[in-house]
């Protein structure tokens, strides 16, 4: 990790100096900042990426979405990451966002996100489960979208509820079908292979 601008100390407690910076990885294809918080000796003169550094995030979570419209999973990847940042309403009001852009690609795109909603199980895209799911998604992301924020912080055990419901209504109206589809082609082509 290589260390971008310089190193800030934090307040001190006894003899030890403690430090935070920011860290970008050298690799071409990464690059992601970190921030580093650490320990050195008081007579330290230098802040190094060494082992005794706390590393924020931990780890990123960035999965991907096959299947999915290229610009929504890009959405539901922010998603997760900002999960793993402790932006908890950030993610949830990108996850209300990939639920309506789901939906305007199933040709869904009037009405409210709550009429959207109720559209694609009408038209047989969603079940009722999946609704169900889609409607928690839409009212934690209400909160945020509308700008009725409440006194309390989304708790993180809700915002990734709220994330992990909009995962299952992708694999639903998305991945789902497409493992259906290519199972059905392979299938379909054993069978041809078999019976020449």
């Amino acid at each position: 990790m290589e260390m971008v601008g310089q190193a800030f100390e934090l307040p001190r407690e006894g003899q030890v100096r403690r430090y935070v910076a920011a860290f970008r990885c050298p690799n071409e294809e990464c690059r992601q900042l970190s921030i580093g918080e650490g320990t050195q000796p008081s007579d330290a003169t230098s802040f190094s990426a060494s082992r005794d550094l706390i590393w924020t995030p931990v780890e990123v979570d960035r999965p991907p979405f096959p299947d999915v419209p290229e610009q929504i999973a890009a959405v539901a990847t922010e998603a997760h990451a900002c999960l793993s940042f402790q932006a908890h309403r950030a993610a949830v009001a990108l996850a209300r966002a990939v639920v309506e852009a789901t939906a305007k690609t199933k040709g869904v795109t009037s009405g409210t996100l709550m009429q959207k909603i109720d559209e694609l199980h009408k038209k047989g895209h969603i079940r009722d489960f999946t609704k169900a799911a889609a409607h928690a998604v839409r009212e934690g992301g209400n909160e945020i979208a509308h700008g009725d924020l409440i006194a309390d912080e989304m708790p993180p055990e809700d915002a990734k509820s709220i994330v992990n419901l909009m995962d299952g209504i992708l694999r639903e109206v998305f991945q789902d079908p497409a493992q259906m589809q290519a199972l059905a082609k392979s299938s379909e082509g054993r069978r041809r292979r078999s019976n020449p």
